[in-house]
C-alpha cells in the first residue's frame, strides 16, 4: 500500500541560524514528532501507520536521550503497542502545534542559558498537498505551509541547528509523492530550490524524488521510508563506526536497503541534504546506554523487535562490518532475528554493551505473518557497509534536480488542444467579422442621382454583410469563449484559497490531485 496525499519543496523561509559544534554528549537533542493519518480530501484514503511511525520516532529519540514531543492521534491498535505514546500524544492541531513549539522553545532557551547548545529535530509523517504553488502538510484542523513551519516552529524554537524529516507527498517540494494504491498523481508548479535562499541553513531528509511515490507497507507497520531512516539512525547507518551518522550514511543506507527491490516504483528514493556547516545529522557518541553489538564475524540480515511484534529496526551489516545499535525502550524482552536462518536471540535487559557473538540463538517463536507484499521482503536484502557509502552517487539521489523530472511533465491534454484551437478559430472569425462591419461601412455612402432602384440594392447588400459581421462576432466570441473554458479549465476540482501567514497574506487557486 502506498502512501500519499498527493510531499514538492515546501517553501521554506528559514532564518539563519547558528551552526555550534559541541563535544560528544554535549549538545541537548530536542525533537517535535507530528504523525497524522486523516485525509482532507474525499478522494485520498486515511494512511495506517502513519501514528505508529510518530510513535517509534519518540521512542528513538527518548533512547538516545533527548526531550521529545509527540503530536499524533493514536488508532487503537498503535495505543496498545505503544502505551507511552498513547500517555503523551496531544491532538495534531495548530493550538496542540503551538503549545508544544512554546514548551521547547523554552526548553532551548533554558539550555542556552547553560551554554548547552541545542539540535533541534522536526520530524513529520503523514499527508501533503500543494496548495497554491506550495507544498503542505496536514494537521487535523488545516495545513502548515513551508513558510508556516519556518516562523512558528523553526524560528520560534531557535535551535542552534535543525533537522527536518519528512515522509509526506510533495515533501521534496515541503519539500516529493506517497499515493494510495499505488495510483501516479501528477506533480506540477512547484517552486524550485534556487528560490529559497534561507533554505540552505537547515538539515533536509526527504522522502522520494519528485518523480516517486514513498509507501507503508503492513509488514512494517509503518512508512517504509519512515522505518529505514529509524534503523540508520538507530546506528546500522554508522558504516565507519565514528558513533556518528551522517547525511551521506543515511542516504547511502536508504538507497542500499531497497537497491533489490526490482520495480523502480517500489523503491523509496531519498533526498539527503546537510546545513551548510556540518555533514552529521545525529551525534549517536555517549547516547547508546545498553546498546546492542553486532561484530563483523555474525554480519546478516536482522530485525529487532518486541514481545508485542513491533519492528523496531531492521539491517543487513557487510562482513566485517561491526554495528552498534541503539536499544529501543523496551518494557519487555526484546529479540533479535536472523533472517539467514531463523535464528533468533534473545536481548537480555542491561546496561552495559549486549554482544550477539556472546548469545545463544534459538529457533525463531515468530515467523512472517500473511502475505507480505514480494517487493518491501526485498528491503534490507543486500548488505550495507563503508564500501557502500564510498562508492554511493549522490546526485543521482542527494542533488535537487533543477526542475521536474520527466514522468512528472504533464501531458499534452486532448481538452487543452481542442480548446487551443477553438481560440484560434474564434480569432479568425471574429477578425472576418470586422471586415463585413468595416465593408458595410465604406457602402454607407449613396452616389448622387443614384436611382431608388440602386438605393436600394444598396441598401441590400449593407444589411447583409452587417447580419454577416454579427453572425461572425456571436459565433467567435463563443468559439473563444468554449476555448479558454476547455484550454484552461483545471483537470482536477479546486477551490479558491486565501491565507495569513507570518509573512503576509496569500490567495491562491488550489487544485487537489
Amino acid at each position: 500500500m502506498t502512501r500519499c496525499a498527493a510531499a514538492a519543496i515546501l517553501a521554506l523561509s528559514l532564518a539563519s541560524a547558528s551552526q555550534a559544534h559541541a563535544a560528544p554528549g554535549d549538545s541537548s537533542i530536542f525533537a517535535l514528532v507530528i504523525g497524522v493519518n486523516r485525509s482532507a480530501e474525499a478522494d485520498v484514503p486515511q494512511l495506517a501507520y502513519a501514528d505508529d511511525d510518530a510513535a517509534r520516532y519518540l521512542a528513538l529519540f527518548r533512547a538516545i536521550g533527548g526531550k521529545a514531543v509527540l503530536l499524533s492521534e493514536l488508532d487503537e491498535n498503535t495505543r496498545r503497542v505503544h502505551p507511552q505514546a498513547a500517555a503523551e500524544a496531544r491532538p495534531p492541531t495548530r493550538a496542540g502545534l503551538e503549545r508544544a513549539v512554546d514548551e521547547l522553545a523554552a526548553d532551548v532557551t533554558a539550555a542556552r542559558r547553560q551554554g548547552v547548545a541545542s539540535v533541534l529535530y522536526v520530524v513529520y509523517a503523514g499527508h501533503g498537498e500543494l496548495r497554491a504553488g506550495h507544498g503542505a502538510v496536514r494537521l487535523i484542523d488545516g495545513w502548515l505551509s513551508g513558510g508556516d513551519l519556518a516562523a512558528a516552529v523553526i524560528r520560534r524554537i531557535g535551535a542552534d541547528q535543525t533537522h527536518l524529516i519528512v515522509d509526506a507527498c510533495h515533501s521534496y517540494y515541503l519539500a516529493h509523492a506517497r499515493g494510495p494504491g499505488g495510483t501516479r498523481r501528477a506533480l506540477s508548479g512547484f517552486s524550485r530550490a534556487r528560490e529559497l535562499p534561507e533554505l540552505g541553513q537547515v538539515g533536509l531528509l526527504l522522502s522520494t524524488s519528485a518523480a516517486r511515490e514513498s509507501h507503508e507497507w503492513e509488514g512494517f507497520q509503518a512508512g517504509v521510508f519512515s522505518h529505514e531512516v529509524r534503523s540508520g539512525l538507530a546506528g546500522a547507518a554508522d558504516s565507519d563506526g565514528d558513533g556518528q551518522v551522517s547525511y551521506r550514511e543515511i542516504a547511502a543506507f536508504v538507497d542500499r536497503a531497497n537497491a533489490a527491490i526490482p520495480n523502480e516504483r517500489f523503491r523509496p528514493a531519498v533526498y539527503a541534504r546537510p546545513p551548510p556547516a556540518t555533514d552529521q545529522l545525529l551525534d549517536l557518541r555517549g547516547r547508546r546506554h545498553g546498546g546492542i553489538e553486532i561484530d563483523g564475524r555474525h554480519a546478516a540480515h536482522y530485525i529487532l523487535e518486541d514481545a508485542r511484534g513491533v519492528r523496531w529496526l531492521e539491517l543487513h551489516n557487510g562482513r566485517g562490518q561491526t554495528v552498534r545499535l541503539v536499544r529501543p525502550p523496551s518494557r519487555g524482552p526484546l529479540y533479535l532475528r536472523r533472517l539467514s536462518d531463523g535464528a533468533e536471540f534473545a536481548i537480555p535487559p542491561s546496561l552495559d554493551v549486549v554482544r550477539v557473538a556472546a548469545l545463544t540463538a534459538a529457533p525463531a517463536g515468530v515467523r512472517s505473518r500473511g502475505a507480505a507484499h514480494h517487493a518491501f521482503e526485498l528491503v534490507f536484502s543486500l548488505p550495507f557497509d563503508a564500501g557502500v557509502v564510498r562508492s554511493f552517487r549522490t546526485p543521482t539521489t542527494v542533488a535537487p534536480p533543477d526542475a521536474l523530472a520527466s514522468g512528472d511533465q504533464p501531458s499534452i491534454h486532448w481538452r487543452s488542444l481542442t480548446g487551443k484551437l477553438s481560440v484560434a478559430a474564434g480569432a479568425v472569425a471574429i477578425g472576418a467579422g470586422a471586415y463585413f462591419s468595416i465593408s458595410a461601412a465604406r457602402l454607407g455612402d449613396v452616389p448622387d442621382g443614384a436611382s431608388q432602384r440602386e438605393v436600394a440594392h444598396l441598401r441590400d447588400r449593407i444589411h447583409g454583410r452587417q447580419d454577416d459581421a454579427a453572425i461572425l462576432y456571436v459565433a467567435g466570441g463563443a468559439a473563444v469563449a468554449a476555448g479558454l473554458l476547455l484550454w484552461l479549465w483545471p483537470d482536477r476540482t479546486g477551490a479558491p484559497t486565501i491565507a495569513a501567514t507570518a509573512d503576509g497574506i496569500h490567495a491562491g487557486y488550489r487544485v487537489s490531485f
